[in-house]
């Protein structure tokens, strides 16, 4: 007797795939905005032969080409294609995640690979609105601080592109290593596991969570929870990268997304620092 076929998974519908969609917490641009496109590329496609991993590297090639407008169309017609590419890209990135779970398809290495082709997306990114300001000598805030550098707009734009660069790949690369289980086990003293569905660790066996702060500690900690929102707000570029390329200002989103990566860069930072560079005991003699 033949062997009985697998009955294949049934696509839901737009709806329902959106309504799935969702997450606790999320920015409303990206509910709003960008999941229920998502869901209907992910209905589109979920009979069509093509792999989440796929989708990734798709999203990736639409940012490229973001970039690529940025610096090769002059105008608003640069300003307005990347945005609207950029917004493509970020629905792909919605896209990849939404059909492997549908499919389950979902994978470590996928979600790896999501985190690395985001992070090449930023660093890009910075590398090519940097080029378009040089390109258009765009006058830089503050100029005369700078002077002594020099007075050609380009050069200074082209500077502060390269470092832009360093930072954020400085910063991407301390994330990696704060991912790394080595670097978990060192500092909390206790074999990790991965959190499902996503890159970060966790304790094995971890405790019930403790009791919430009081009130007097929330308050304390309130200034650094309202800037660190307004820094994860920053560096979702996804969600206001329209705003000053319709305007016609980029550097209004190049300024604010470099201090943000400065800022996280220096945060991350201190934590290894603090946490890996104590000095190390050494054992009294008899």
């Amino acid at each position: 007797m033949p062997a009985r076929s697998e009955r294949p998974i049934q696509r839901p519908g737009v709806v329902e795939i959106y309504r799935r969609s969702l997450k606790p917490q999320d920015l409303r641009f990206n509910n709003w905005a960008c999941r229920p496109l998502a869901a209907v590329f992910v209905w589109v496609l979920f009979y069509v032969p093509i792999t989440p991993n796929q989708i990734t590297f798709l999203s990736l090639f639409v940012a490229l080409l973001a970039d690529a407008a940025l610096l090769f169309c002059p105008g608003y017609t640069g300003l307005w294609s990347a945005a609207v590419l950029l917004y493509l890209a970020f629905v792909l990135d919605c896209t990849d995640g939404q059909l492997a779970r549908l499919r389950s398809q979902t994978s470590s290495v996928g979600s790896y690979l999501d985190f690395l082709m985001d992070e090449i997306k930023a660093v890009a990114l910075i590398a090519a609105v940097a080029g378009r300001l040089a390109i258009d000598r765009s006058p830089v805030p503050s100029a005369e601080l700078l002077a002594t550098v020099s007075t050609d707009p380009r050069v200074l734009w082209l500077c502060v592109g390269l470092c832009g660069v360093v930072f954020a790949a400085s910063g991407i690369s301390i994330t990696t290593f704060m991912r790394r289980p080595e670097y978990f086990e060192a500092v909390h003293g206790k074999q990790p596991e991965k959190v499902p569905g996503f890159t970060a660790l966790r304790a094995k066996d971890e405790a019930a969570p403790a009791a919430p702060p009081s009130l007097i500690k929330r308050l304390v900690l309130l200034p650094i929870r309202i800037l660190e929102w307004l820094g994860k707000l920053t560096l979702h570029y996804p969600a206001w990268f329209y705003i000053p390329a319709l305007l016609g200002h980029i550097e209004w989103f190049l300024l604010p997304y470099l201090a943000a990566h400065t800022l996280y860069l220096g945060r991350s930072g201190l934590i290894v620092l603090v946490r890996l560079g104590r000095p190390a005991r050494v054992p009294s003699s008899p």
